[in-house]
């Protein structure tokens, strides 16, 4: 039906924004229309966006094609009908479905009343900023089911957001609408001499035309972000500052309303730096060290999404980014934290590790996965024991043991080495494996007395003496926690004896000599009075090490004699006597009650008569230690009946190491004594100990070092062991070759 119109022959006009206008029965709220019976466009010819109330209207419910509307579109060429569901649309407040061209024969008034009117109306400025809310509603609305449409909207906002720009910085945050607006408000900071936070510079490197666009932002934008602000502010400090030299800001428009030309709008006032390149430069500076801080952990997420958000893959992110206080990696410094419960070194079970770490073998860890594992602790500045870039074993069910290595990462000085990694704190240092090895002698002797347990009294005091050890060895500073929290792993485990010839093979001359004093202070700290089961684990622990026992009861003796301890890096000097001399001073000796002292009495003395008080202390540690020397000098004539071989029986001439040529893999020691073993096919074990010992070598670190490098050489033993050890004739050639 023909809905009747309101016949007039006004001008046509602007409705601004909030009054209501009623056009061929439709209310139509909100204004922003141009309504009236003529209005010329700038060509001359009719206004396509004008509703001209006098032009006919018919209701209908069907939605109009784009054959209803034209192109472009204009109210007054609509069929009847479409102007009833143009005019139905607005007075719905433009939010019905309906074919992109309504929306964009709406868009034809309102780029007339921002290109056209507000130069000859200043007062249409002032609806600039309703306008750009309707675009941006039209955009959400429409947009993503028409990108011609959303195209067409974006530029007019681009276009209204130049046009109202003021001059000065603005107040609130990025606006994700566009570059348009992050020129804008670019050209205001810099009008206004104003810095770039943090947020709006990191808006301002997506967009820069001269910073190469970066994977990294793509991949991990919340990362990217936080790490950018970061280094942003402690780079340029409050800000950036961008220069006010430049150009004004330009942008050509091109209107989709037919009746408007292209036109090029400048804001003078407003310098263009969004382009600048010396930002730029400065700016890419930064995107390049962002990008590589992150990288490794971009390519683990990239390659397993699954790993976001694990210790993993917290272990590869900058030390900028670590949160010791969420997720996973806060949950494992509030596990350390417990465990240490303000001590320096705790002792912990492995197992627990498994809720922090998965592994692809249920139970234990590979060497590589306990290796990164550790990484992770490092940045808590927390260690571990067992290590396996130390030499250990890779962490498993078992006690561990956990020390502190030094401060976390976040609280390390700016420009320190790294994380964990390029310090002496994560490799082995000068003289860490012969202290290591030395650890090993210790927990047979600590293992003697008895078990101990961890953080008691043995316990501590044991570890205490790990100081000496460490300056006898000459084992660096950040490494000395390491070699006490490594002897507490081996004391919580323990050690096989039987292989301790194996393991202090590589131990030189004075190494041996300061473990067999050390040795001393170990036992002494574990088992004070020296009871017979320690003098016998350190009389068998020297002999491993190649030393004298009649070395270990005269320093022994020394301890009991002088209750001092010695010197780990000192000498057995031999006792001074003095020819006797008459001398005034000092006491006599005590004789039996009743007695007269023999001689004249000397100042001090004690007078005939005195009784003599015995201290039952003493007596009790003198008798101790008459038990330990027993115990000793048993262990002594034990070994040298066990070792009484007739030497005669050697048929073979030993050779000097000056005399031997080297073998490959051996040392002047082991060479001659694999040249002596050639001699014969076949040796008894005690004619071989003899040999090994005339070579300087001790008999079962010897074999050991001779089948190792026989099997690296040919792939078998040249020694085979058992009651009488065998030459492999085969094996001997290849060697000696």
């Amino acid at each position: 039906m023909v809905q009747p119109s309101h016949p007039t022959s006004t001008e046509g006009r602007w409705v601004p924004y909030g009054q209501c206008v009623d056009v061929a029965g439709h209310a139509i709220p909100g204004g922003l229309v141009y309504v009236g019976g003529h209005l010329d466009g700038v060509t001359g010819r009719t206004e396509p966006a004008l509703l001209d109330p006098e032009l006919p209207v018919v209701s209908d419910a069907r939605v109009p094609t784009v054959d209803d509307l034209g192109s472009p579109p204009a109210y007054h060429l609509l069929t009847p009908s479409a102007r009833g569901a143009y005019l139905g649309w607005h007075a719905g407040g433009r939010r019905a479905p309906v074919p992109a061209g309504f929306v964009l024969l709406f868009c034809f008034g309102l780029e007339r009343r921002v290109l056209h009117d507000a130069g000859h109306h200043p007062i249409a400025r002032d609806e600039f900023r309703m306008i750009t809310a309707e675009v941006l509603r039209l955009g959400d609305r429409y947009g993503p089911d028409n990108p011609d449409l959303a195209s067409r909207l974006e530029s007019l906002l681009e276009l209204l957001d130049v046009l109202a720009a003021p001059r000065g910085a603005p107040t609130g945050g990025p606006d994700p609408t566009g570059p348009a607006a992050l020129r804008v408000a670019l050209a205001g900071f810099s009008a206004a001499g104003t810095p770039v936070p943090a947020e709006w510079a990191e808006m301002w490197v997506r967009h820069h035309p001269l910073l190469v666009p970066r994977s990294v932002p793509a991949q991990c934008p919340d990362e990217f972000g936080r790490l950018f602000a970061l280094r942003y502010r402690h780079t340029f400090g409050p800000g950036l500052v961008p220069p006010d030299d430049r150009p004004g800001l330009r942008i050509r428009y091109q209107p989709a309303n037919p009746e408007l030309s292209t036109t090029l709008v400048c804001r003078e006032d407003l310098p263009d730096v969004l382009a600048d390149p010396r930002s730029g430069r400065a700016l890419g500076a930064l995107i390049d060290e962002v990008a590589g801080a992150l990288d490794p952990y971009r390519r683990m997420v990239t390659r397993f999404p699954q790993s976001r958000g694990s210790l993993a893959a917290t272990a590869l992110l900058p030390a900028d980014l670590l949160d010791a206080d969420r997720g996973r990696f806060g949950a494992l410094r509030v596990w350390t934290e417990a465990r240490f419960d303000g001590r320096d070194l705790a002792v912990v079970e492995g197992a627990e590790f498994a809720a922090f770490w998965s592994t692809a073998s249920p139970g234990r860890m590979a060497r590589d996965e306990a290796a990164a594992f550790i990484e992770v602790l490092a940045l808590l500045g927390v260690g571990v024991e067992p290590d396996v870039r130390f030499g250990a074993p890779a962490l498993g069910p078992g006690p561990v043991v956990l020390f502190r290595s030094g401060a976390p990462v976040w609280r390390r000085p700016a420009g320190s080495a790294g994380r964990s990694g390029g310090t002496q704190a994560d490799r082995p240092g000068p003289g860490f494996a012969a202290a290591a090895a030395i650890a090993r002698c210790a927990t047979a002797v600590v293992a003697a007395a008895g078990p101990i347990a961890p953080h008691g009294t043995a316990w501590v005091r044991t570890l205490d003496t790990v100081a000496v050890l460490a300056a006898a060895c000459r084992v660096p500073a950040v490494q000395r926690s390491r070699l006490a929290a490594r002897l507490g792993w081996l004391i919580a485990t323990g050690v096989e004896v039987d292989r301790l010839p194996r393991q202090v093979t590589r131990l030189t001359t004075a190494e041996r000599e300061v473990a067999g004093r050390w040795l001393i202070s170990v036992a002494a700290a574990v088992a004070p009075g020296f009871p017979p089961a320690a003098v016998s684990a350190l009389s068998r622990v020297y002999r491993i090490l190649g030393l004298e026992p009649d070395l270990l009861f005269r320093r022994l003796h020394e301890v009991g004699v002088t209750s001092s301890l010695p010197s780990v890096d000192g000498y057995d000097e031999p006792v001074v006597v003095r020819t006797a001399e008459p001398h005034s001073g000092g006491f006599a000796l005590p004789w039996s009650a009743g007695a007269a002292t023999p001689g004249a009495s000397t100042p001090g003395a004690e007078q005939p008569g005195s009784e003599v008080r015995l201290d039952p202390a003493a007596i009790s540690r003198k008798t101790a230690e008459s038990a330990a020397v027993a115990t000793l000098l048993a262990t002594i004539f034990d070994a040298d009946a066990d070792a009484d071989v007739d030497s005669a029986a050697l048929t073979t001439p030993v050779n000097t190491v000056e005399e031997v040529a080297t073998i490959v893999g051996l040392d002047p020691a082991h060479s001659g004594l694999l040249r002596a073993l050639a001699e014969r096919p076949s040796w008894t074990r005690a004619e071989f100990v003899v040999l090994a010992g005339a070579h300087g070598v001790l008999p079962d670190g010897a074999l050991d070092v001779l089948n190792e490098v026989a099997i690296d050489t040919a792939g078998e033993p040249v020694v085979c062991d058992g009651a009488t050890l065998a030459v492999d004739d085969d094996v001997l050639q290849e060697l000696l070759r």
